[in-house]
């Protein structure tokens, strides 16, 4: 089990998530930043829809690297 925050994931705030694997991790924070109404998490959502394969590739890599060294 491991907790990571929303910043950490490349959101805005401090929300922290816990999951057993990355992909868990990921679709809770997907979540998060889709539900939230302020504007910075807004702006991610946006981000997130309109990312090519390749920044959606490199986001995932750097993502998994976050995860190796979370506790």
């Amino acid at each position: 089990m491991k907790t990571m925050s929303c910043r950490d994931m490349g959101g805005p705030c401090d929300a922290r998530m816990t999951a057993e694997t990355p992909e868990e991790m990921m679709k809770k924070g997907g979540e998060h930043v889709k539900m939230s109404t302020d504007a910075a998490h807004m702006k991610i959502a946006e981000m997130m829809s309109d990312m090519s394969p390749e920044d959606n590739k490199k986001w995932t890599d750097d993502f998994m690297k976050k995860w190796a060294m979370a506790k």
